[in-house]
């Protein structure tokens, strides 16, 4: 069972994730790629909420996420997580 303060910052992470995708731009040969990793480490997000977590591996979850920023830069993933599950944010 993940503990509250965590699973809000799953939801917000989810929730950006798709404001990302969504504000993109259109979708191109120059942002294809990131757009597909972002959406291909976020896909089972949505649904592993919904199901109180089980079956969820964060160890797979985050590995995805560091490679966004390894390869993209996109270090606002960890950031937001961190701050929404340390109550800075949405509390």
């Amino acid at each position: 069972m993940v503990e509250a303060s965590r699973r809000k910052a799953y939801l917000a992470l989810n929730y950006q994730a798709l404001l990302d995708i969504k504000n993109s731009g259109e979708f191109s040969a120059n942002n294809y790629n990131q757009v597909f990793r972002i959406a291909h480490a976020f896909h089972n997000l949505g649904f592993f909420i919904m199901e109180d977590f089980v079956g969820f591996n964060e160890d797979d979850f985050w590995s995805r996420v560091n490679g966004l920023e390894r390869d993209f830069g996109l270090i606002h993933y960890k950031e937001l997580f961190a701050k929404v599950s340390s109550g800075e944010l949405l509390s």
